[in-house]
């Protein structure tokens, strides 16, 4: 993983950009307007990481792993309140 941290560009950034070798993910995309000598800049800020595909890979499956597991807690939970179990 590279993570660039916070960087700026003039044009709006894909969330999720795939190459042949890495998956980058920009997050917290806002714009921004500056005046620098006079003239007005535009353009966003994001952070920026750059993983491998098989770094992007795990961090999905562990993602969904505890998206499921969540789920799974609140059906028990809901059916626990509706005395189905």
């Amino acid at each position: 993983m590279i993570n660039y941290g916070k960087v700026r560009g003039s044009e709006l950034p894909q969330e999720i950009e795939f190459t042949s070798d890495y998956v980058f993910v920009a997050s917290n995309i806002t714009p921004y307007e500056e005046t620098i000598d006079n003239k007005s800049v535009s353009g966003y800020e994001y952070d920026y990481i750059a993983y491998t595909k098989d770094e992007y890979i795990q961090l999905v499956i562990a993602k969904n792993t505890a998206t499921i597991q969540e789920l799974e807690e609140e059906l028990q939970a809901a059916k626990i309140l509706l005395g189905v179990e």
